[in-house]
């Protein structure tokens, strides 16, 4: 549970997000034009005859009942480092089936290999799932749309056979789009090919095309445009996999950098803002959501009921944040809600690295508490880990500014590619315009030869943040597992069914 591993803190983040309910404030999904008596419109799948089919969808009333008053009183929040460089790509490890669980299916009853889009199913419905939502298949039950799903009737009733999945647990947005995995197979036949290209180092050849240069010399300018040109074509690529419109000449190697538009300087200031006064739990905060009950005995352990509050708060402090974003009041009740929803751990993943302490490798919580990989493990959190501070320690070393951070997570925000939006297309547009807005922030920033490079960087996070939240749906779904219990909010807003 990604979030759930690193309760994105102070910095960048400590969101807060309002899970059991705290007390005094309303949830954090809420915003003055909400209707506080409506829940949260349940998600549905339509067969072509137009019908819905519903499925088992959270109620989350709770959150959407009342804003929150500006936090000036805040300490300005700055991330503990300037952040961290190449991006690594994680893949999401399926991980074995415990065995202290029934090892079948939740959709068919076969023997189940593993977590799947996070629930426990075997290989076919795994498949068949993949193949629905990236199809965006439409199925039509002919039996009363009522079938009893088993290892006969999956073959029979497709329509009722995806209800289940959905009904189980299994999540769209944990499914890779078709274009991303394409985009990644070039990607490593590139590299693939560069590597053949490329002599080793201290060959003869490589003596003789590439002569060693003193580490204060640059690259000419040849070369420059060389380099420049093959993250460009990279760039290109990934705003394709990311359903981002493509960048267009703004980035292309020798064109002059364009300054910045006082509409893109006055967006990124009052991001930057917003950021810093949604960062960091108060003291109030920390005090009122300690006296929550989380555990329903005392045999809970301390350091996981610790993260999983902080991580209550961090959500809800990226609630209000998102909520303050130029555009995001004017979608509609229920693609902002499914946004939150799907958002959430990913912003919560940017927030721990801003809040990464590269001196003693360790995640600081809102209230000063540092807490290393061994105590993620302690807590029972070790799942989840590696990955995450792996994730921290690259964006350290890539040193993203403020305002770089607070640019990607409002893109990671508005994803247009999110399962069940109503009007995707208002939500690629505005995430179109912090795209452009970091182009620009980007290219005035850095030096000439290298931002294309950054912007290049830049974007494969998105794709990594993409890969830990999906990490994170797993790690919640491992702690149902044990005796270990998720927050009603936690459970809700990611879509965890409850033991």
């Amino acid at each position: 549970m990604e979030s759930l591993s690193p309760p994105p803190f102070p910095s960048n983040g400590m969101g807060a997000m309002g899970g059991g309910q705290p007390s005094n404030a309303g949830s954090p999904l809420s915003s003055s034009s909400y209707e506080t008596s409506s829940p949260y419109p349940p998600r549905s799948v339509r067969n072509c005859n137009g019908v819905e089919l519903d499925w088992e969808q959270p109620d989350i009333s709770q959150l959407i009942l009342s804003d929150k008053p500006g936090r000036e009183d805040m300490s300005s929040p700055s991330s503990y480092n300037g952040y961290g460089t190449e991006s690594s790509d994680y893949k999401k490890k399926k991980g074995p089936v415990p065995r202290q669980q029934e090892e079948l299916c939740l959709v068919c009853g076969d023997r189940a290999s593993g977590y799947h889009y996070n629930a426990l199913t075997c290989e076919g419905c795994k498949g068949f799932f993949r193949r629905s939502i990236t199809k965006n298949a439409v199925y039509q039950c002919k039996y009363g749309h009522n079938c009893e799903m088993d290892m006969y009737m999956r073959r029979k009733c497709q329509e009722c056979r995806l209800k289940k999945c959905l009904n189980v647990g299994m999540r769209p947005e944990c499914v890779v789009p078709e274009s991303q995995c394409q985009v990644k197979r070039e990607q490593k036949k590139a590299r693939g090919k560069e590597k053949k290209e490329y002599p080793p180092v201290g060959s003869p050849i490589a003596e003789e095309k590439f002569p060693a240069v003193s580490p204060c010399n640059t690259m000419g300018p040849s070369e420059q445009r060389t380099s420049t040109s093959t993250y460009y074509n990279k760039l290109y690529a990934g705003c394709i996999s990311l359903n981002l419109s493509p960048v267009p000449q703004t980035i292309k190697p020798n064109m002059p950098v364009p300054p910045m538009t006082s509409d893109q300087e006055e967006l990124i200031s009052t991001l930057v803002h917003y950021q810093e006064e949604f960062e960091q739990p108060s003291e109030a905060d920390i005090k009122r959501i300690q006296e929550i009950g989380i555990s329903d005995g005392d045999s809970e352990d301390p350091k996981f009921e610790h993260i999983t509050k902080m991580t209550i708060l961090t959500v809800e402090l990226i609630i209000e944040f998102s909520k303050r974003l130029t555009g995001f009041g004017d979608l509609l009740r229920e693609d902002q809600i499914t946004l939150l929803k799907a958002c959430s751990s990913e912003v919560m993943m940017l927030r721990a690295a801003r809040r990464y302490d590269a001196k003693t490798n360790s995640i600081v919580f809102g209230n000063s508490y540092p807490y290393t990989e061994s105590e993620y493990e302690t807590a029972g959190l070790g799942f989840s880990a590696p990955m995450l501070f792996r994730f921290c320690r690259n964006m350290c070393r890539m040193k993203v500014d403020n305002a770089e951070y607070a640019l990607l997570a409002a893109m990671s925000i508005f994803s247009a590619d999110r399962p069940f939006l109503r009007e995707a297309y208002k939500v690629q547009k505005l995430q179109e315009i912090y795209l452009n807005a970091l182009i620009a922030y980007v290219a005035n920033k850095r030096a000439v030869n290298s931002y294309s490079i950054m912007i290049g960087k830049l974007l494969n996070v998105l794709t990594e943040l993409r890969t830990l939240g999906n990490l994170n749906s797993e790690m919640c779904y491992r702690i149902q597992l044990t005796d270990k219990r998720l927050p009603d909010l936690l459970n809700e807003i990611w879509d965890v069914t409850p033991k």
